[in-house]
């Protein structure tokens, strides 16, 4: 089989063997049959690779891509579940303390040569979270969140709880619990089930000392009313990962509003990632010559 596998990611393959199982072509073009990659490099070529039959992605999201015209032509898909949830949900903690225990309080006092105390900092202990989506980020955060003792409420399809202590599984129901829940923490992925599945109303029910964090996609909840909210102090704070526009533009005023805490869609950067990135493409790439099941199989 013949196979493309984006330049930023071959570099790191050590297992050279899989790789001379295939034909290596170093172009994009109508003669790959198996694509490894991110999808933003593949989303303006793959309708125009008439024999491209397996697509291997290194990210979890696959939005960019027509579903059902990989279903028409037989395409298989797999993407990289699972690969960046150890480092975001890292991110999240470390947001959510940071927050909670003034860091950048002290970090300014500390440029000012100030010892000052401040009283009514807040405990992450026994706070109740509410996970908007169940997935490997969801089940990462939570692994580390249990530590403490917090009570964890997750909205997704299926009613199995895993790591969580209740899973629900209506609007109505979130609704409810958007209302009951001191951390909102949004990691689904963009489909047309999610699309702006966190809306304004659904928004406006968190309490004013909420936090809301968004480490999934940006289309799945309503950025304006967000923003409309942080502003007027409707709620504490908010962490966001994810953007209607990215790269957010400089003069943004997004910027600016000082409870909202931004990372440019890194949330899951770590030194750790290229390995596990490796990993699973040498094994997808081995079954798929061997003919077995792949890993994280979308379609």
């Amino acid at each position: 089989m013949k196979l493309y596998i984006q330049p930023t990611i071959i570099k790191g393959i050590k297992d050279h063997k899989v790789l001379k199982s295939y034909e290596l072509v170093e172009v994009l073009d109508e003669r790959v049959e198996v694509y490894v990659g991110g999808p933003a490099l593949l989303e303006p070529h793959y309708q125009k690779l008439p024999n491209l039959k397996h697509i291997i992605l290194t990210t979890a999201g696959y939005n960019q891509l027509d579903l059902e015209y990989l279903k028409e032509k037989g395409i298989t898909l797999t993407n990289g579940r699972g690969l960046y949830s150890i480092p975001i949900a890292e991110s999240v903690i470390a947001h959510i303390l940071y927050v909670n225990r003034g860091i950048d309080t002290y970090q300014k006092n500390q440029q000012k040569h100030l010892w000052a105390y401040k009283n009514d900092y807040i405990e992450l202990t026994d706070s109740k979270v509410l996970y908007i989506g169940g997935g490997s980020i969801a089940t990462e955060i939570q692994k580390r969140l249990q530590g403490f003792n917090v009570c964890s409420i997750v909205y997704k399809r299926s009613s199995d709880k895993g790591v969580f202590d209740e899973v629900i599984t209506t609007k109505e129901d979130l609704k409810v619990y958007m209302k009951k829940s001191d951390y909102i923490i949004n990691t689904l992925p963009l489909s047309n089930d999610t699309k702006n599945l966190v809306d304004q109303a659904m928004l406006e029910e968190m309490h004013k000392d909420a936090f809301y964090i968004n480490v999934g996609r940006a289309g799945t909840h309503d950025e304006n009313a967000l923003l409309s909210m942080l502003k007027n102090g409707k709620i504490k704070a908010a962490y966001l990962d994810v953007f209607n526009i990215e790269p957010l533009p400089e003069s943004s005023l997004i910027w600016d509003i000082p409870n909202l805490y931004i990372t440019p869609h890194n949330s899951p950067s770590s030194t750790k990632n290229r390995k596990r990135i490796d990993r699973l493409i040498t094994e997808n790439l081995k079954r798929l010559k061997n003919g077995d099941e792949l890993i994280n199989k979308i379609l």
